[in-house]
């Protein structure tokens, strides 16, 4: 039937561009560029005359041309250089991205030796039929330090067994590596941005669980908000989730987060700001200058008419290092002001009040810079744990990173252990003999510990389950003592 098609085509003067049959399915694909209409019309009906024919249609691409054409497009789509070459090293795929990293255009390389580009390989020796596993290795061209990943490829011959035909590059840059590990450790979750705070072994204190409530609240909320908390408590990290779960949760993507800072903006400046759109998050809001505190005032009040301009922002948020009570006291804050951005608080507790969650904290700030620093997890061993919930954390969340960063440097097992940790704070225990006895002194400190560690675990059996210890144990010392 091939043969009667090509008879057909001749008088038609069409030069053919390949044949392809699908067995599978009885069909015969026949690519040619396009003819008169007239022309083509004719040729459909020579073909459906023939015997054996069932249809005849029209198609842009045959199946293989489709999958080229894919396949192309994917590998295009790749942040990094693909170079298929033959036997004997002619390249005959490559993408617009591995030619700028060879430094030459793609039509300048394609059909060409890839040994003259790269001249520390000879690809027409390399035996690409031995590396099945592939190899790797590490070049310098004009000045980048480039990583080939190097893996035959085979083919079907008319026995049906895989035959090598080549191999395929792939070019990868040290630079875009780094780029790419630092987007995928920075790039937000924005479908589970604000649920990833509920993750339960960060959220065991009660003072974390009523802020996280309060905070998903805000999401179908559409006043202004006042959000506090101490230094480095994640103010801006909670701001960020509640802002990517609103972006998701009503599809505006095009809306973006501004952090500003209250003491470098003017009144022209301010104005830019609120008519850009997004939220607008106003740090150290206390520190806004009486021009801008008045605009603002203004602005806010007129905010339910320009409530369906486009202009609008969808929200103001002021923070604050501040609390509730010291923002009233302090005179630079109008109170006018105040009581307009109050119409929705977040409080962000500060870590002492959340050392339920340290745990959980102290796992994932060391998961992190695993994957950070390409190193392997470090745990945190129980009596660290112990000594992290008896300090005050006075820098919060940074202070604790800052802590778990040095301990797992100095930590020589892969648990940190107490000595590990760099803690020297006021209120640490200091051991003197008592009375000359070293039983006396012992249970003075026991004393102390179990009095520091309560609070966080208020009843006997919780305090048991921590320390590992009988329930009976506990309860007895815990009576001896006095502490309960």
């Amino acid at each position: 039937m091939a043969q009667e098609i090509l008879d057909i085509l001749v008088p038609y003067h069409i030069d053919m561009r390949r044949i392809e049959v699908d067995s599978r399915v009885g069909c015969l694909y026949i690519g040619f560029d396009d003819i008169a209409f007239k022309d083509l019309t004719q040729l459909l009906a020579d073909i459906r005359r023939l015997r054996g024919v069932t249809d005849v249609k029209t198609v842009h691409y045959t199946p293989s041309e489709r999958e080229q054409h894919a396949l192309h497009t994917l590998l295009e789509a790749l942040p990094d250089g693909v170079v298929a070459v033959d036997l004997k090293g002619i390249v005959t795929m490559a993408t617009h991205q591995a030619a700028q990293d060879l430094g030459v255009a793609l039509e300048a390389l394609l059909g060409q030796s890839l040994s003259q580009f790269i001249t520390s390989i000879v690809f027409e020796r390399l035996g690409w039929a031995t590396l099945e596993g592939g190899v790797t290795k590490r070049v310098r061209l004009k000045g980048q330090l480039l990583l080939l990943e190097m893996r035959p490829f085979y083919v079907s011959n008319e026995n049906a067994q895989q035959v090598c035909a080549g191999g395929v590059v792939h070019i990868r840059s040290a630079q875009r590596l780094g780029r790419q590990t630092s987007s995928l450790r920075k790039a937000p979750d924005a479908e589970h941005a604000l649920q990833g705070f509920f993750n339960p072994s960060l959220t065991k204190s009660a003072a974390i669980k009523r802020c996280l409530a309060f905070a998903k609240a805000y999401v179908v909320n559409d006043s202004p908000m006042l959000l506090t908390g101490e230094f480095a408590v994640g103010k801006k990290r909670l701001l960020e989730a509640i802002f990517q779960y609103w972006q998701q949760q009503y599809l505006e993507h095009a809306a973006v987060l501004e952090f500003v800072a209250a003491a470098s903006l003017t009144p022209e400046l301010l104005s830019y700001q609120l008519q850009s759109g997004g939220w607008l998050a106003i740090n150290d809001v206390e520190l806004l200058s009486d021009d801008c505190q008045q605009y603002l005032i203004d602005w806010l009040k007129d905010q339910p008419s320009r409530l369906y301009q486009m202009e609008a922002p969808s929200r103001v948020i002021g923070l604050s290092r501040l609390g509730d009570a010291a923002l009233r006291q302090q005179d630079h804050l109008r109170d006018e002001l105040y009581f307009m951005l109050s119409a929705f608080q977040l409080f962000v507790p500060p870590l002492r009040e959340r050392k339920e969650d340290l745990q959980g904290l102290c796992l994932e700030i060391l998961q992190e810079a695993s994957e950070r620093f390409n190193e392997p997890t470090v745990g945190v061993s129980k009596d660290a744990l112990a000594v992290l919930k008896m300090h005050y954390w006075p820098g919060n969340l940074k202070e604790l990173e800052s802590c778990l960063y040095q301990a797992r440097q100095v930590t020589k097992n892969g648990v940190i252990e107490a000595q590990d940790l760099p803690l020297q704070s006021a209120d640490s225990m200091s051991i003197e003999l008592v009375e000359g006895s070293l039983d006396k002194t012992v249970k003075a400190y026991e004393a102390e510990v179990l009095r520091k560690l309560y609070p966080q675990y208020p009843s006997t059996r919780k305090l048991a389950k921590f320390l590992n210890v009988s329930h009976s144990s506990i309860a007895n010392k815990l009576k001896e003592y006095g502490i309960v």
